[in-house]
């Protein structure tokens, strides 16, 4: 039994299962324009896809629809997680700041800072929950005092 080395690539697909006849189809404009906004409408990975599947009536994967406030949602979370990495990078720059210096006027400024920081992130955090449970009055988070 000879060994075959792999060499990369795709494995190479069955006779019955490769795409070897090409079909051209000419498109107005205007058609051309429809084609691709109704192939953004579904998951397919291509124009091509898109085409065979309409044309030999399978199934089209469709992508899911997000309605309005999860966008909004989406969009508050993506906003709260940079504010957390830069308040993260923040206490790493405290931290480093504490173990080399002595001057604690200047670190109680940074700290202070931070503190406003994480407030504005929890005000942040209050609107998405109430956008996320549908209500117009913020909703009920434990409120810390970082003044201290």
């Amino acid at each position: 039994m000879e060994k075959q080395l792999y060499r990369g690539g795709a494995p190479q697909k069955p006779e019955e299962e490769k795409r070897d006849r090409f079909v051209q189809v000419r498109f107005r404009h205007d058609e051309y324009k429809e084609l691709k906004r109704l192939k953004g409408k579904t998951a397919t990975p291509n124009l091509s896809t898109f085409i065979r599947y309409v044309c030999l009536e399978k199934p089209l994967p469709m992508k899911t629809e997000t309605e309005t406030y999860q966008e909004v949602a989406l969009s508050i979370i993506r906003e709260m997680r940079n504010d957390l990495l830069r308040i993260g990078v923040n206490i790493n720059q405290s931290s480093r700041r504490i173990n080399s210096t002595t001057d604690y006027h200047d670190l109680q400024r940074e700290v202070s800072a931070m503190a406003g920081k994480i407030q504005q992130l929890e005000t942040q955090f209050r609107q998405m929950m109430s956008v996320v449970c549908g209500t117009t009055n913020p909703v009920n988070v434990p409120v810390y005092d970082y003044e201290d």
